[in-house]
């Protein structure tokens, strides 16, 4: 298994609908992901652009359907990352398009041990 398969078992085992503290709408899904001995802290979310300022407007996408953009974009942009917290891991992030509504949409590992 490589961490883009273990990422995408992470989605599709722990996607949810999310209302977020900052009054946006969208999707995210959180886990720990041990590959060869190394230990991970990953999330996967999908942000519906515009839903902060607008409480009228939400997703109209599915968690299947938003899992399978996540681990798309996993697949297509995850690359190598030293985040700015010291630590090491992978990251993918970008816009995503589902039934016409756009999506900032991330997927990232950060390495534990």
């Amino acid at each position: 298994m490589d961490m883009r398969e273990a990422l995408a078992g992470m989605i599709s085992a722990g996607l949810e609908r999310r209302n977020f503290s900052t009054g946006s709408k969208g999707f995210h899904a959180f886990g720990r992901i041990v590959l060869d001995g190394i230990s991970y802290q990953a999330q996967a979310q999908a942000i519906l652009v515009g839903s902060k300022g607008d409480p009228e407007l939400v997703p109209e996408a599915s968690t299947e359907e938003i899992g399978t953009a996540l681990v798309d974009l996993a697949s297509r942009a995850l690359t190598p990352k030293d985040f700015r917290s010291g630590r090491s891991g992978f990251l993918a992030n970008g816009k995503v398009t589902v039934r016409g509504q756009r999506y900032q949409a991330n997927v990232q590992a950060v390495r534990l041990t």
